[in-house]
């Protein structure tokens, strides 16, 4: 056992027909999770069900990560040793965009809750950085040594797949799917450019997830958003590109330099 568990973490072959397994069964288990708890009663989409749904959810993931690792360095695979200060300032500074315009065309949402915010905002970017970023992208740049576009091919597609239920009909529903894959590989190329500090797009996400929460703006009742919210949106991510580029010019010469179309 532990010869072939070697065999499969040299294997970049291995690691991709691993990390596709890993994506059919968190959706299996996402298709699956409300009827398997159903016993327990919970109310739909409440704290407790999404949080029972994603631990359900997670099994296959840590399965097929102690395959590819060893226990101890599980967290640093995943991106998750880097500094949570960081983390939380970068995120939050690459949002000031977001906020100062969303404050100045929209209004303060009066009806938003901690349980909201708790839910939707914070364990939801958590929980999706840690799946598609982590996991899936992670383990195919830094393990598979898969070029940036296929790695983060991968995980965008899931990622806009995730997010097709915002829609309310066929072309809002392939706009949020469009607008979430391209943020997916946004998110993929600032956690290599951190230094895989995975915290930085977490609280990138969390931080835009709650200016979508806070203010009532046309559009952003889904992940596709309308065209002021867009346009802001693209300026907090050229923003967040551009400081990232020249925080550090050594180390984003290398981040800047990743291979893309290796295979």
């Amino acid at each position: 056992m532990r010869e072939l568990i070697d065999t499969i973490r040299k294997s970049k072959w291995a690691t991709l027909v691993l990390i596709i397994l890993g994506c059919v069964l968190v959706f299996w288990v996402q298709w699956n999770a409300s009827e398997w708890l159903a016993p327990l009663h919970l109310q739909s989409r409440s704290l407790g069900q999404y949080i029972l749904k994603w631990l359900l959810t997670f099994i296959p993931v840590i399965i097929i990560l102690l395959i590819l690792h060893r226990p101890s360095t599980i967290l640093e695979s995943l991106g998750l040793k880097g500094s949570i200060l960081k983390g939380v300032s970068f995120g939050f500074l690459f949002t000031t965009p977001l906020y100062i315009g969303f404050a100045i065309i929209g209004k303060f949402n009066s009806e938003l809750t901690f349980i909201y915010v708790l839910q939707w905002c914070l364990l939801a970017a958590l929980i999706e950085e840690i799946l598609f970023r982590g996991f899936l992208f992670g383990q195919l740049f830094r393990v598979g040594k898969f070029g940036f576009f296929w790695a983060a091919l991968l995980p965008a597609v899931f990622f806009g797949m995730f997010h097709i239920y915002q829609g309310h009909d066929f072309l809002s529903s392939l706009a949020a799917f469009g607008v979430t894959m391209a943020g997916s590989f946004f998110f993929s190329w600032m956690f290599v450019a951190w230094n895989y500090n995975l915290w930085v797009p977490i609280f990138l996400h969390f931080f835009m997830n709650l200016a979508w929460a806070l203010f009532v703006v046309e559009g952003t009742e889904n992940a596709a958003g309308g065209l002021i919210s867009n346009i802001l949106r693209v300026v907090c991510v050229l923003f967040a590109i551009v400081f990232t580029v020249f925080y550090d010019r050594k180390r984003n010469k290398e981040a800047l330099n990743i291979p893309v179309f290796k295979i």
